[in-house]
């Protein structure tokens, strides 16, 4: 069963050869994963497969963990690659800890890769209140998606379906052993409370509990994907070329609608706000003076104001080194999304760019300093 499980997660996804990455943690999930993707990958030779293990150095054991994650990669014939990560302090261990490990994972990850992660429908149940007590809304309430993008890649959760219990069955019969982290055991962390305390209580009381909060978690990812379909069409007539949004469209006598118009402009960028980060965005950017320059900055990203639109504007990519070469017969990619340059009779330098002399029909092409 729980191969069939992984097996019509990835065949949708991998029509065409692609890279496939396993996230190995060592825990009881992701230990079973690798033993199912072993199986597929004996299958599905066409793929190219990598693990990878994140030490976050949390633990005094994770070297050691790190060499047994490696050792049962490398028994399964699995190149596998250990990334040792910093944990940014200003975040809580569990989102630091999140964050760092999805930012090493897409250092390996290539354009349309998968990222594969072994969370399951306990986890899913967890993720469900958890949501609850940030107060999240439709999207957050919803769970984790089955197939969500991931920098150039897609991160893939095929055992979402499954339960806890069904993984420990297989591991048993299959004769696999995992690591057991005893951070697990802390309930300071607001997981590990679930569901040591909580949860065990809440199924005791009312039998088929876990299943209500799956039912209702399926509800709110149809509501969602339903305001969606609404939403999408006035959001997207509505952007300029460069996908700045107009504030006009945002209706100042209706905050619920301007909320869900936001937040779906948002999502195109990859970002979610938290509803008083919507409202700092409300209030500070889109209602400041208008003589102002606001701004929101959100981890590494700025929301502005300009002219009477909203932008999404990222980290600048340091340029200042880059050269290239432009020939008639082809263009020039540059650097950071910059776009391309073609070599026409009667081109003219773009702003910003100095072309070198013309030698063989060649030009040099570098950005000022």
């Amino acid at each position: 069963m729980l191969y069939q499980q992984l097996y019509d997660c990835l065949a949708p996804l991998t029509t065409a050869p692609r890279q496939i990455i396993l996230a190995l943690s060592g825990g009881l999930d992701s230990r079973v994963l690798l033993a199912l993707l072993a199986q597929y990958r004996d299958q599905h030779p066409q793929h190219r497969y990598r693990v990878v293990h994140v030490n976050h150095g949390l633990q005094q054991q994770a070297d050691q963990w790190a060499r047994q994650c490696q050792y049962w990669a490398e028994q399964a014939g699995f190149d596998c690659r250990v990334e040792h990560v910093e944990l940014d302090s200003a975040l809580s261990i569990e989102h630091a800890a999140r964050e760092a490990r999805y930012q090493a994972l897409q250092q390996h990850l290539e354009p349309e890769g998968l990222v594969l992660t072994a969370q399951h429908s306990d986890d899913q149940v967890e993720t469900f209140f958890l949501a609850l007590k940030r107060g999240s809304g439709l999207d957050g309430l919803a769970g984790m998606p089955e197939v969500r993008p991931l920098g150039k890649g897609w991160l893939v959760r095929p055992l979402l379906a499954q339960s806890r219990a069904a993984l420990a069955s297989y591991a048993s019969h299959h004769g696999l052993n995992w690591i057991e982290d005893p951070s697990n055991q802390k309930t300071r962390f607001d997981r590990n409370f679930l569901r040591q305390h909580w949860l065990p209580q809440a199924d005791s009381r009312w039998p088929g509990f876990r299943q209500a909060v799956q039912r209702t978690q399926r509800l709110c990812a149809e509501q969602s994907s339903l305001l969606t379909r609404f939403i999408a069409p006035m959001v997207e007539n509505a952007l300029s070329d460069s996908g700045a949004l107009p504030i006009a469209i945002l209706p100042q006598t209706d905050p619920t609608l301007t909320h869900a118009l936001l937040r779906h402009w948002l999502k195109r960028h990859r970002l979610v706000l938290t509803y008083a980060q919507l409202e700092a965005l409300i209030r500070d950017v889109i209602h400041a003076k208008q003589d102002a320059n606001p701004c929101l900055t959100i981890a590494d990203v700025s929301i502005r104001r300009y002219q009477h639109k909203l932008y999404v504007v990222t980290p600048c990519a340091d340029v200042s080194q880059w050269q290239g070469e432009l020939t008639p017969d082809q263009s020039l990619t540059l650097p950071d999304g910059l776009g391309q340059l073609h070599l026409l009779p009667y081109e003219t330098a773009a702003s910003g760019l100095a072309l070198g002399p013309l030698t063989s029909s060649t030009l040099r092409v570098h950005f000022n300093p």
